[in-house]
């Protein structure tokens, strides 16, 4: 975490000391004394001590019987840290590991200064950063500065002033009937400190619907695809740095004046990380497109990207889903756009392919009911075998098609790569290529193979963008930066 970030924790990774209060398996609750452990990118990690009820079953007179692990579903686990804060545990498996010991298995943490509301688990309010978000942002939080170039007459030195005006349009906000979000940069300054002077800016997003939604939806509809959206942008793996939600309910100690309490989310792919923007770091991207209030609106891209994953769009069930992982070697990744591809290209001419479907069955039917005639039972045994019931589906007709319908022309730059000179037609040479690797009967060198990956790279995140609703000066953009 920046030293000076605005956006900072409300409880730092850590170990500490934890009262849990754990449903009994009778539905009761349990008090017990525990530990949390709080870790970036990883799930809670829960303990708790002592006796659980049910742990024991009755054996013979005076004896009491038990075996383990033992395990139940706790649910929601709620805890009172030992610093006043308090943890609620989502999902929570409870694992009776050795009498008077459970281990608690939590999907997430949410940690914050007030008890969470009692009830199931619905969220009002999302605050999250990724980075490279103000990379993406047209609009910075700085409108302009007034800096002494050199001492005024007459003055001594240091008799001057330093002056930074905000920006109020680097504040913005989308709507629709169903749920705002907002782009916002909080600030902090350092007005205490008299030998240095600062102003800095957290950039977040805010989405606020309209009703609650389940924990499961605020990931999955809209925290994932922000993290893929920005990364779409920049062409890189961008992290999740921090999230917090604000849960529906009342809470014992807010009044009808104060906002409802904030908590902080600690689980798998949340690095815990938040930064403050500068200027540098945010130049040294190169972003395919940028967020402002005219142009690209980042609540009709999160709704566009709902609606796809909705559609089982394969662009986002192959592609999307492993876009820029870490460590991924040319050969994965090549058969990874080529199935994207295929996909796409099936997903596109589904209407043409169920009317040439239908025309090819019907005149099968003919067929066999042609040879039926001949009564040659062998013939007819083998023509029910191997005649096709739908018509084939050509790769190199759906990689030619794509190739050819992409902002840029990468069919010269792929034919002249070692791999593919010697073959017929780009589309043919790919398709021995993948072949190949996926039957395992040849590989190729992987220095080859990034040749090659990285222009299909960019015809596919062109298509992606596409169907996210860009323009083409958006999708050649991003072909241009993936060659």
């Amino acid at each position: 975490m920046s030293e000076s970030a605005p956006l900072r924790h409300l409880l730092e990774p850590g170990e500490y000391r934890v009262q849990w209060t754990i449903p009994s398996r009778e539905g009761g609750e349990i008090t017990l004394e525990g530990d949390l452990e709080l870790i970036a990118d990883r799930p809670p990690r829960a303990h708790a001590y002592g006796e659980i009820p049910d742990t024991y079953s009755t054996g013979g007179p005076g004896e009491r019987v038990a075996s383990f692990p033992q395990s139940y579903a706790g649910g929601l686990v709620r805890g009172h840290l030992l610093n006043g804060q308090h943890v609620l545990l989502v999902d929570t498996t409870i694992d009776i590991v050795f009498p008077e010991r459970a281990v608690l298995h939590a999907r997430a943490a949410l940690v914050g200064r007030d008890p969470a509301p009692k009830g199931d688990l619905s969220v009002t309010k999302v605050k999250a950063q990724v980075e490279a978000l103000d990379a993406v942002t047209a609009i910075p939080p700085i409108r302009k500065t007034k800096v002494p170039m050199q001492v005024p007459p007459g003055k001594r030195h240091l008799d001057w002033s330093w002056k930074a005006y905000g920006h109020p349009d680097s504040t913005q906000t989308w709507a629709d009937a169903d749920a705002a979000v907002e782009i916002r940069f909080l600030n902090s300054y350092s007005a205490a400190d008299w030998y240095a002077f600062r102003v800095t800016f957290s950039p977040v997003v805010l989405i606020t619907p309209s009703v609650p939604l389940t924990f499961d939806a605020v990931f999955d509809d809209w925290i994932e695809p922000l993290r893929r959206i920005i990364s779409l942008s920049t062409g890189r793996r961008e992290r999740l740095t921090y999230v917090s939600v604000t849960l529906a309910g009342e809470s014992a100690t807010t009044t009808d004046d104060e906002e409802a309490p904030e908590f902080q989310v600690y689980g798998s792919a949340i690095h815990q990380d938040p930064y403050a923007s500068r200027g540098a770091d945010a130049g040294r991207l190169s972003p395919v497109f940028r967020f402002s209030p005219q142009g690209m609106s980042l609540l009709r891209m999160l709704r566009r990207w709902q609606e796809l994953a909705a559609g089982h769009h394969p662009l986002l069930e192959s592609y999307a889903s492993l876009m820029y992982a870490r460590d991924q070697h040319p050969r994965s990744r090549l058969l990874l756009l080529i199935q994207a591809i295929e996909g796409l290209y099936g997903y596109e001419t589904a209407d043409a392919y169920q009317s040439r479907r239908q025309a090819h069955q019907a005149r099968r039917e003919e067929i066999l009911a042609h040879l039926a005639q001949s009564q040659d039972e062998d013939t007819m045994r083998f023509v029910k075998k191997h005649l096709l019931k739908s018509p084939p589906a050509s790769l190199e007709e759906a990689l030619g098609k794509t190739l050819k319908a992409a902002p840029v022309n990468i069919v010269p730059v792929l034919k002249a790569t070692p791999l593919l000179a010697g073959h017929e037609s780009v589309p043919t040479g790919l398709r021995v290529i993948r072949n190949d690797l996926a039957h395992g009967n040849r590989g190729y060198p992987a220095e080859d193979l990034y040749e090659i990956v990285g222009p299909l790279d960019g015809v596919v995140r062109a298509k992606l963008l596409g169907a996210l609703g860009c323009g083409e000066s958006i999708q050649r953009r991003a072909q241009e930066k993936s060659a």
